[in-house]
């Protein structure tokens, strides 16, 4: 069986024109011949497809799509939607029924969100061609996560997605996980995210892909297994001025079944960048690309190299989270220390906390500000 997997799509401003035009060829043409030569292939949905008209209250941009975008992926020949994501919410849980209502009408497979916790956290299971497929898909928490009773995404929990994984290798021939994760715009994954990547393997997982981060990383092959730490955007326009790893990202085939262990291959290609949607890279474009991942190959490989190219991009980071503990001024803070006035938490702030502490990679930001302050 020949997987295929893309990272995020979220289609705005010169896509977005072409879609609601139904111009799909334009966009996903270099796209269709890909997974024409595949047996089933699989996209991250951005952000929810509806009308709904108000977001709900979060940190960072509100997304949504209209009804005819998810036309162009079925055009473009996918023929499953990840949505474990942190923007599948963003319109509240009528956008994700919503969304899980259109995709079910064309026929389009999903999964990562649901109706409620245990709904989204369903493994997905598919015959293709007489080999059954398991899909476990989860995103860290930032605003878009299932209830008990309400709609949302499945959370990235290790402990959840271990048994998740144990139950699909009862069930299937092959079981791979795709997570939505990572700080963006962080060209390596966390020491965690490596512990808990290779956790999945050891479990059972016949591969891990990530996404997430508006950029690409690297990977490896762990106990014979693939684990790709970052393939960055499929197609995505930027809402601002980005630079060029934006725009680069990379499609997974993964071979499963002709050898005893998965046999993969990136295919490379440029988003949004001189034309809209992707385009498959040329052949001196692509080896510079590859050999560029290659580096980042070897800084994954070497636990030391890691941790001191992760800490020092969260150092450069240091400045998100600094105005966070910032009161208006030194008399309101005295005020506040003496019990005169106290600190007011205004629903922005609350929404910052609870995405800083919520989120893992933010939670690492967070955690590495504080420990290098207390330290001084």
């Amino acid at each position: 069986m020949r997987l295929l997997i893309a990272g995020d799509y979220y289609p705005s401003g010169k896509v977005n024109e072409l879609i609601r035009g139904c111009d799909f060829d334009s966009v996903f043409s270099d796209i269709k011949k890909i997974t024409e030569k595949v047996d089933y292939s699989v996209v991250n949905l951005e952000c929810p497809a509806t009308e709904a008209p108000e977001p709900i209250s979060k940190i960072g941009p509100a997304l949504k799509c209209g009804a005819e975008a998810l036309d162009a992926l079925e055009y473009a020949g996918f023929d499953c939607v990840t949505l474990a994501n942190n923007h599948i919410n963003d319109f509240g849980p009528d956008g994700i029924l919503e969304t899980l209502s259109l995709l079910d009408a064309r026929d389009i497979d999903h999964v990562g969100a649901g109706k409620d916790r245990e709904d989204a956290s369903k493994v997905f299971l598919k015959d293709v061609g007489g080999t059954t497929l398991a899909i476990i898909n989860c995103c860290e928490r930032e605003f878009s996560i299932a209830g008990r009773n309400t709609p949302g995404a499945a959370e990235l929990d290790p402990v959840t997605q271990v048994s998740q994984i144990r139950f699909a290798k009862d069930q299937a021939d092959y079981v791979v996980v795709i997570v939505h994760g990572g700080y963006e715009r962080c060209e390596y994954p966390s020491p965690r995210m490596v512990r808990t990547y290779r956790a999945f393997v050891d479990a059972g997982a016949d591969a891990v892909i990530n996404h997430h981060q508006h950029c690409c990383s690297g990977y490896e092959v762990y106990s014979g297994k693939p684990i790709f730490y970052g393939i960055g955007n499929f197609c995505f326009e930027p809402l601002k001025p980005e630079g060029d790893s934006w725009h680069k990202g990379f499609l997974v085939e993964l071979d499963l079944g002709e050898e005893a262990e998965p046999v993969f291959k990136l295919i490379p290609f440029s988003q949004c960048l001189e034309q809209p949607g992707p385009r498959l890279l040329d052949e001196e474009s692509s080896k510079s690309f590859l050999s560029r991942i290659s580096g980042l190959n070897g800084v994954i490989a070497d636990p030391e190299a890691l941790e001191n190219e992760y800490y020092a991009f969260l150092d450069r980071q240091a400045y998100v989270y600094k105005g966070a503990f910032a009161l208006p001024d030194k008399l309101a803070r005295r005020l506040a220390r003496i019990g005169i006035i106290r600190p007011f938490l205004s629903k922005k702030k609350g929404d910052l906390f609870i995405d800083y502490v919520g989120c893992d990679a933010h939670r690492d930001g967070l955690l590495r500000f504080l420990d290098k302050n207390r330290r001084g």
